[in-house]
């Protein structure tokens, strides 16, 4: 069997410095987050043996050839050509399947505070690898379209045009000799069935909608100036909390040097004790991995 190419890698990694989640403009931030609130991170995640769900959610971008939409100032409706759509994911926790060789360009977005997970612990969680696409292809204008059936879906007016029936009959009278007459029980008995259906297929369309946002978690769209950053992320994704052990843990990789202090030596002096890291785990200074 021929030896794997050197993009696919054992360790798949979780970086601790990236961007904050600004939920006014429902984006991530342009600026990565300081070393200390990245070190202060990863502490966490280690002392806590779990990656979070935190405040990321994708926001899928889909270009669109035109779509309808209301103009808010004036509230009439035109034709947008090439609009972008964006639908929002429920919230994810995510890894990268990086060789060591290629981690280099991850500080630059993500810092150089890493830690790396053995890649059948990531696959035995439900890691999921990401769907990448541009934001105009056929396959998202095909899921976009979808999801847009589904959102028109209303079969409360199924169930209210029973019940009008259902009140109609209830009430209904002879007109020529002003006589009401009882409903046939059969003819009940079809308008709960409606209204039944009705419900049912509501609660099936909104299940549906939510399995649809959970998908969006594992779709990541860019465009075309972003093969070089976005694309080349290699993202696993989940929208589990990942709790893990020791085991689990392939290295730890923090910087030697920095503005404030040295990360990797407040670690393995003073921190790796009380979090219980087992010797086994390799501690290694971001320079010594990434810079020889």
């Amino acid at each position: 069997m021929p030896q794997a190419p050197g993009t696919v890698s054992k360790i798949l990694w979780h970086f601790t410095g990236g961007p904050k989640w600004n939920p006014r403009r429902n984006c991530q931030a342009k600026l990565r987050k300081p070393e200390t609130d990245a070190y202060s991170a990863l502490l966490s995640i280690l002392r806590s043996r779990e990656l979070k769900l935190g405040d990321y959610r994708e926001v899928v971008k889909v270009q669109v050839p035109k779509q309808r939409q209301r103009d808010e100032r004036t509230g009439e409706s035109k034709i947008v050509k090439n609009a972008v759509i964006e639908l929002e994911s429920v919230p994810v926790c995510c890894v990268s399947d990086i060789p060591i060789a290629h981690l280099s360009y991850q500080a630059h977005r993500y810092g150089r505070i890493a830690v790396g997970f053995h890649r059948k612990a990531v696959v035995r969680h439900g890691f999921n690898p990401v769907f990448y696409s541009l934001h105009h292809t056929d396959v998202l204008q095909s899921m976009y379209r979808g999801f847009e059936e589904l959102v028109s879906v209303d079969a409360s007016e199924i169930d209210s045009l029973a019940s009008d029936l259902q009140s109609s009959t209830t009430s209904a009278q002879c007109e020529e000799c002003d006589h009401e007459f009882e409903v046939d029980a059969d003819i009940s008995g079809g308008i709960d069935e409606i209204q039944s259906a009705a419900q049912n297929i509501q609660g099936a369309v909104s299940t549906a909608e939510e399995d649809l946002r959970k998908f969006l978690a594992f779709v990541k769209t860019f465009g075309p100036r972003e093969f070089s950053t976005i694309y080349c992320e290699r993202e696993w994704r989940s929208t589990q909390p990942f709790r893990f052990k020791n085991q689990d843990v392939a290295m730890i990789i923090l910087p030697k040097r920095s503005a404030s202090r040295s990360f990797f030596d407040d670690f393995v002096k003073t921190r790796a004790k009380g979090l219980r890291i087992h010797r086994s785990i390799p501690v290694v200074p971001w320079e010594d991995l990434i810079e020889h």
